[in-house]
């Protein structure tokens, strides 16, 4: 027999094998159970804020879409009445004086005129003269004349 066939020099180099072996039956360090927990938590973060951001932004155009729709129905109230509405409402309900006909109502569906994503009521105003409409939302921080108001500007 050779040296390298011998039981001890096989023996030898099972040794290390048996070794690693029972490290792996023992599972994870600490350490590395710690780096994989950090590793979810910055995951977990950055999910947040991108579904935060694309929850506002959605919020936002939901605002711009409604703002649209009452800026058309107060146009087409004009077109059957002659003049804008005195205020939103006159869409759903017909306003005293007016009769069925001449009103040719109503304009929107529902009750009631529907409130921002933040749940604030918008901001109507109408010139028969220059025929414009304006129609804002508060936005976010519910105060009319601040920097967040939905359109931002009046027209």
């Amino acid at each position: 027999m050779r040296f390298t066939e011998t039981k001890f020099a096989k023996g030898n180099r099972m040794q290390p094998n048996r070794r690693m072996r029972n490290r792996r039956r023992q599972g994870f360090t600490l350490l590395e159970l710690l780096l994989v927990m950090a590793i979810l938590v910055i995951l977990a973060s950055l999910s947040t804020v991108a579904v935060l951001s694309m929850q506002s932004n959605s919020q936002n155009k939901a605002a711009f879409a409604e703002i649209n729709t009452l800026k058309t129905q107060c146009i087409n109230y004009k077109l059957s009445t002659l003049s804008f509405p005195k205020k939103l409402e006159d869409l759903i309900v017909l306003p005293a004086g007016m009769n069925q006909s001449s009103w040719g109502g109503p304009y929107l569906t529902g009750k009631s005129i529907p409130k921002d994503p933040w749940q604030n009521p918008y901001k109507y105003s109408a010139k028969d003269a220059t025929d414009e409409v304006f129609v804002t939302s508060a936005g976010k921080d519910g105060q009319h004349g601040t920097a967040d108001d939905i359109p931002g500007e009046q027209g």
